[in-house]
């Protein structure tokens, strides 16, 4: 017997296009289910009398039976139990896994940047007459809006998805750090530090592609590996950071071109590996 999944996401709404191709999905399940059903019915099963009786009047079940048809401005409230194959977690093991891999490096590079600036304090310090714990709110400024930024973007992923959500994240926390590297005053880098940590949408929206992929139950090693790619983004921005700082201008930890090239090259494979829509159920 299939297990029952049960979800408390909001219902999803289909058109009747949708609607159509469902119909053809749960034909092809309950076909094998169909026929057996038959055969019990000739030989005078009770049970299976009953079974067809219900069919016979549209009773839906969560493994057979044709969906109503819709009217035209009426809509259908579709659960996991109607289209689980569909859904993230019967994606076989490797995909799972590349997609949470390309997740640890979006994450990487969100926490990368909370910590490279600290490498700048020195440089804003002398060049704009500040202190150096003046120049420490840059940071402090980016990691508070970071925490509402991570709030703000997650009702956005559940309703357009979590790929186009992650991409203007990562477009949008790379073009603040412009106007960093290029101020002319100290409040254009707390103003592009704040819009950058606003713009954040690692700490909510990554753990969420978990719970697409893996049941409840089975989501521990999914969960450490994402953390662990928040902890060591953090550790990576000094060690790069302190090369920086005693080479080049207190700018480039802010906007370097080694970072916007990381920027490409995170985007393009998160670009590549979360199209995994469908007409049924949108996933990421």
């Amino acid at each position: 017997m299939p297990t029952t999944h049960f979800s408390e996401d909001p219902p999803q709404v289909m058109n009747q296009e949708d609607l159509e191709r469902a119909n053809e999905l749960l034909k092809n399940h309950s076909g094998p289910d169909a026929e057996k059903a038959g055969e019990n019915g000739t030989a005078g099963s009770s049970d299976s009398a009953d079974a067809g009786a219900a069919a016979a009047n549209g009773e839906r079940s969560g493994n057979g039976g044709n969906l109503e048809k819709l009217g035209t401005y009426d809509k259908y409230e579709i659960t996991e139990d109607d289209c689980y194959e569909e859904l993230g977690f019967c994606f076989p093991s490797w995909k799972k896994w590349y997609i949470l891999t390309v997740i640890f490096w979006v994450q990487v590079s969100m926490n990368f940047n909370t910590s490279l600036y600290s490498n700048a304090l020195e440089g804003i310090k002398h060049e704009f007459g500040v202190s150096l714990q003046a120049a420490r709110c840059g940071a402090m400024i980016f990691l508070v809006l970071y925490a509402f930024g991570c709030e703000l973007w997650a009702p956005w992923s559940e309703e357009f998805g979590r790929w186009p959500v992650l991409q203007l994240s990562l477009f949008l926390v790379n073009i603040w750090q412009l106007p960093v590297a290029l101020a002319p005053n100290f409040a254009t880098i707390m103003v592009g530090r704040a819009l950058g940590g606003l713009s954040s949408a690692g700490g909510s929206v990554t753990l969420g592609m978990i719970a697409d992929m893996w049941e409840a139950d089975s989501q521990q090693y999914a969960v450490a590996y994402v953390v662990f790619s928040s902890v060591g983004g953090s550790v990576l921005g000094p060690i790069v950071g302190g090369f920086i700082e005693q080479n080049l201008h207190w700018s480039f930890c802010a906007a370097s071109p080694g970072r916007l090239f990381s920027w490409i090259c995170i985007s393009l494979p998160h670009s590549l590996a979360s199209p995994f829509h469908t007409h049924i159920a949108p996933l990421t």
